[in-house]
């Protein structure tokens, strides 16, 4: 896996930063995508994969646990957590619902 970061944000935490990085998504050995991805709080690194069909699921998908993780923590649900001093963190917790992905009516 390449180190280097494909995509990252920087979130505001307690008047200092909180970095998410995205690493580029690649086919593993099974052959799944996985992209990799570490948030870095202040007493911890995580770091995480996520597999999909493709790369792009992999880093939808990626994007999505992010901010699932950012909006359940203590520091996001005390307000402490913001992004360009806004609560809306601008990550997709939706990608994959709505008019796109319904059906079609059934004739």
């Amino acid at each position: 896996m390449i180190e280097t970061p494909f995509l990252e944000r920087r979130f505001e935490l307690d008047g200092g930063e909180l970095l998410v990085r995205f690493f580029s998504p690649f086919r593993a050995p099974g052959g799944e995508f996985q992209c990799h991805y570490s948030i870095g709080w202040p007493e911890r690194d995580v770091r995480r994969r996520v597999c999909g069909l493709d790369g792009l699921q992999a880093l939808m998908l990626a994007m999505r646990l992010v901010h699932s993780e950012l909006v359940e923590s203590d520091a996001y649900k005390a307000g402490r957590l913001t992004w360009c001093d806004q609560t809306d963190l601008d990550l997709p917790p939706i990608w994959g619902v709505g008019p796109l992905y319904d059906p079609p009516p059934q004739p």
